[in-house]
């Protein structure tokens, strides 16, 4: 039988800290650093709950300077309230870029789903991120 040595100081050994070393690496680890997929899920959660105030106040400090609230409420009523209830959401794909027209150099992201709602069968929703700070911030939301 084969035996392995393992480096052992008070019962601690060095497979023990691997373990949690990795542990505290993923507890520090945002969903923001992480995932942006998962920050564009979230925030269109927020539109899917007619939550329009707090979708704005999550956005990136560009898009509020071009698109007062008062603006972007309106835009969601004429453009999202009329498809109604979210049915299915699937992701697409994640595009990055590193300009976009109209905006200064960074780290941008175009993430796309294919969604059904209940008034529309099928639509693409792309929503674009903007890297702040380490985290990613909606910068614009369009439905196709």
């Amino acid at each position: 039988m084969r035996q392995i040595l393992l480096l052992s100081v008070n019962g601690f050994t060095l497979q023990r800290f691997l373990l949690m070393t990795c542990l505290w690496m993923c507890f520090f680890a945002t969903a923001d650093e992480t995932n942006p997929i998962l920050t564009a899920r979230s925030w269109l959660t927020l539109v899917d709950n007619a939550e329009y105030i707090k979708s704005w106040e999550q956005t990136d400090p560009q898009f509020k300077a071009k698109t007062p609230q008062t603006k972007w409420l309106k835009a969601l009523d004429y453009a999202r309230v009329p498809l109604g209830r979210v049915m299915s959401r699937t992701y697409f794909s994640t595009s990055e870029y590193s300009s976009l027209s109209g905006l200064p150099d960074g780290e941008y992201l175009v993430i796309k789903f294919k969604t059904e709602f209940i008034n529309q069968d099928s639509a693409m929703e792309t929503i674009s991120l903007s890297k702040n700070n380490g985290q990613w911030q909606p910068l614009g939301y369009f439905i196709n």
